[in-house]
């Protein structure tokens, strides 16, 4: 039902989206306000319907193509996607540990490292978002660590819920649809590996994820 409904959805906003942008060279100045407010929350609203479509094609999946990754390569990749978004008060750094390769289905682990450096990127104002790699024997350790605003204690557990919200108004200010840690968690376990959070109000949050180390 809900992959149905996402797909009859989506078709609709983008060209509601559409004819928006169109009327954005033709709107009045003084109705230029409204206009961008219905354009952020139609954007919103596609990006909860793919992320909806994202969850369910999760929830349908058994098995996952794995293959062999160059760490260095992934982690230029990554970079580049988010050269435009990195602002002059924040370092991103990527700390590899001479892992030199990692075994994992690229597009999903892919899709991992942007929801969790956007959610770090959004929750922090200053300092930096790190993201360091290591081997632990038969697993692979792979650590989000940024220096924001972290999370309440008594929100900890929540986290991962579908929807589920910690700052109504960074995520309303940045346009989250609160789906991207449940999608994150789902792809940790179809890589049967596992993920937790440690935070500190006022010091920062620590995703640490463990995934198996099928490097032969």
């Amino acid at each position: 039902l809900v992959l149905n409904t996402s797909h009859e959805l989506r078709t609709p906003l983008t060209a509601m989206k559409g004819f928006l942008e169109t009327m954005e060279y033709s709107v009045s100045n003084e109705n230029a306000e409204y206009l961008q407010t219905v354009l952020r929350n139609t954007d919103r609203m596609i990006n909860i319907v793919n992320d909806l479509l994202t969850l369910s094609e999760l929830d349908h999946s058994d098995k996952i193509e794995k293959e062999k990754i160059v760490t260095a390569d992934f982690v230029v990749n990554i970079r580049n996607i988010f050269s435009a978004k990195i602002k002059e008060s924040i370092k991103l750094e990527f700390v590899t540990n001479d892992v030199q390769y990692f075994v994992a289905e690229r597009f999903s682990i892919e899709q991992v490292f942007i929801n969790l450096i956007d959610n770090a990127l959004k929750y922090t104002d200053s300092g930096k978002v790190s993201i360091t790699f290591e081997n632990e024997k038969d697993t692979l350790k792979i650590t989000f660590t940024d220096t924001g605003i972290g999370i309440p204690n008594k929100h900890l557990e929540e986290i991962f819920e579908r929807f589920f919200v910690a700052d109504k108004s960074r995520t309303k200010k940045f346009g989250g649809t609160g789906l991207g840690l449940s999608i994150v968690k789902h792809i940790v376990k179809l890589h049967d590996g596992t993920i937790n959070v440690e935070s500190e109000i006022g010091k920062g949050t620590s995703f640490i994820i463990t995934l198996p180390n099928d490097i032969e």
